[in-house]
């Protein structure tokens, strides 16, 4: 962080994410409270914001914007832009998939073109390894480059959310190409948690927007109970 009176300047390392999480908020917030004004996040090295990041920035942002100050970021990538355009309509309309095309149900017998099953390692930290091999694995599919970026981050919610509940415990990702699609699986062993798709998750000024991100990034969100464990199941297609 470089300061100039009440002006800071922050680069975060890697990913705004879950994981990365606490240590920039601890020194923002120790900025603000030191008295500053204007904060500029210098996203050179940010490839991914997911969704406790962006409350986060949103949160500092209004806290800013009460004292007549300012929270900006610089040199953000396309990608993370549009994220930032995408989460800015979640926050201010109300989305559901009402009018959504419902995803066409699979030929039965039909087999996937590839899969790749993933055991996540417990440690929030390998949240950001996990996200990017995610994108290694979706080049090979003919996905455009947003729609790759698109199901990452909506996958990288997934895992989020199963570190944040479960702590990574007994999580895995499975990930399956079909012809059409692809569909991540991210599996954990926690108390297990399910949601319909028809209803709102409930939000509080840091947390709550990881499933409609989820709902806004990809064509499918499916959230339910394991029936062979305890824990959660997230499934996630994106159709090609």
């Amino acid at each position: 962080m470089r300061e100039w009176n009440d002006i800071a300047v922050f680069a975060p390392p890697g990913d705004i994410d879950i994981s990365t999480l606490p240590a920039l908020r601890a020194e923002v917030d120790a900025a603000l409270d030191a008295g500053v004004r204007r904060v500029l996040i210098n996203c050179q090295n940010v490839g991914f914001i997911d969704s406790s990041g962006l409350a986060f920035l949103l949160s500092r942002a209004s806290r800013l914007m009460r004292v007549d100050g300012m929270l900006s970021l610089a040199n953000a990538s396309p990608a993370v832009a549009r994220f930032i355009q995408i989460a800015k309509l979640v926050d201010v309309l109300h989305v559901t998939m009402a009018d959504r095309s419902p995803v066409p149900t699979l030929a039965p017998g039909e087999a996937s073109l590839w899969s790749r099953s993933i055991a996540i390692a417990e440690g929030v930290e390998n949240l950001p390894a996990y996200r990017h091999r995610l994108v290694e694995l979706l080049d090979q599919t003919p996905m455009s480059r947003d729609a790759v970026f698109d199901l990452a981050l909506a996958a990288g919610e997934a895992l989020g959310n199963a570190y944040d509940h479960a702590g990574g415990i007994s999580c895995m990702m499975g990930v399956r190409a079909y012809r059409d699609r692809v569909v991540v699986e991210v599996v954990d062993g926690g108390a297990g948690f399910e949601i319909p798709e028809d209803e709102e998750p409930e939000a509080t000024e840091e947390r709550g927007r990881g499933i409609k991100l989820m709902r806004m990034l990809v064509d499918s969100v499916e959230i339910f109970r394991r029936t062979d464990a305890a824990g959660t199941v997230c499934r996630l297609v994106k159709l090609i």
